[in-house]
């Protein structure tokens, strides 16, 4: 492992913010770790480049960070020098270390074209749109090599149409340059689409770090379930009612599946234990709510012939 947190705590006099937070990133893995605002994020970011004590806890690095390779840290507002254009930026960290001119041009020009940013050289922050000044920061941690790279928030001062593509921006990024990477975020979806590992921070504590599609689809827990999307609790007495094809239900300990709308399968028949109460088109998909013996449930479907009163046996599939 690049990078090991074991079992951070941080306390605000009475108030624990994190409890026991403890995960590995592995080399050229890209991280993040999602939870509401306020539960404690950017605070664990601080922890891991050493910009706050924990109150018990280590953080380990495979490969001690230096003044060469240091840990960088991007925040959500950039902290841009704002008398200083685009390539003056990202040139900076190089600048302070009194590297060769001719060297800093020579990598100032690489990062202005791998950012797109070749016709900005010579603007100035207040001349740029949210998205760019994001690629300058990038840009500004990416040209000193660091060791480990941090992102506060990469998504939160973006339009939504920018969003996922500024998500697999950073992804095709990280991969070229190598650099272990931890993103902090609210953002679901591009959360998912970039993200070698996810772990769910709620309440303080780290409910469940794993592979994307496990911590969606198989969560470990109702509340973590709830955060990342639509859910449908499935009691172990309606399980009769549902036909399986190929769905493990042997992983639910506490007798409940937790059935993402995805997960449900919908084939009409009249003599079907449930009826269709709404249907909503939502894009690519309709969204159906179905009561089955009194309990409602969500699923969605590319198929558009359904419609509400239809009789339907609902099926469990894997996703």
């Amino acid at each position: 492992m690049d990078l090991s947190v074991c079992k951070i705590t941080k306390r605000f006099k009475s108030r624990t913010v994190l409890e026991d937070i403890s995960f590995d990133v592995g080399p050229r893995e890209l991280v993040s770790i999602v939870g509401p605002s306020g539960v404690g994020k950017t605070t664990l970011l601080k922890i891991i480049a050493q910009l706050d004590r924990p109150d018990d806890g280590t953080v380990n690095f495979s490969h001690p960070p230096t003044k060469k390779h240091p840990v960088i840290i991007v925040f959500q507002d950039y902290v841009l020098f704002p008398t200083m254009t685009v390539r003056g930026n990202i040139g900076f960290g190089l600048r302070a270390r009194k590297e060769d001119k001719q060297r800093i041009g020579f990598q100032v020009d690489r990062m202005l074209d791998y950012f797109q940013l070749e016709d900005m050289g010579d603007h100035y922050p207040a001349q740029l749109s949210a998205g760019q000044k994001q690629r300058v920061a990038i840009a500004r941690a990416m040209i000193v090599n660091p060791a480990v790279l941090l992102l506060d928030e990469p998504f939160a001062n973006l339009d939504r149409n920018l969003k996922m593509e500024t998500a697999r921006f950073i992804r095709r990024t990280q991969r070229e340059f190598g650099i272990p990477t931890i993103s902090v975020t609210h953002d679901l979806e591009e959360a998912f689409a970039m993200s070698d590992q996810i772990g769910v921070l709620l309440n303080g504590r780290l409910m469940q770090f794993d592979a994307p599609k496990k911590v969606y689809f198989h969560s470990t827990s109702h509340e973590v379930a709830r955060f990342l999307g639509p859910v449908n609790p499935i009691p172990e007495d309606l399980f009769a009612l549902f036909r399986v094809n190929g769905y493990d239900v042997s992983r639910n300990s506490s007798g409940v599946i937790l059935a993402r709308p995805e997960n449900l399968a919908m084939t009409a028949d009249e003599a079907g234990p449930g009826h269709i109460v709404e249907k909503t088109f939502a894009g690519h998909y309709s969204a159906y709510t179905i009561d089955l013996h009194g309990t409602v449930y969500t699923a969605y479907s590319q198929d558009d012939r359904f419609m509400p009163g239809q009789r339907v046996t609902l099926a469990l599939k894997p996703y």
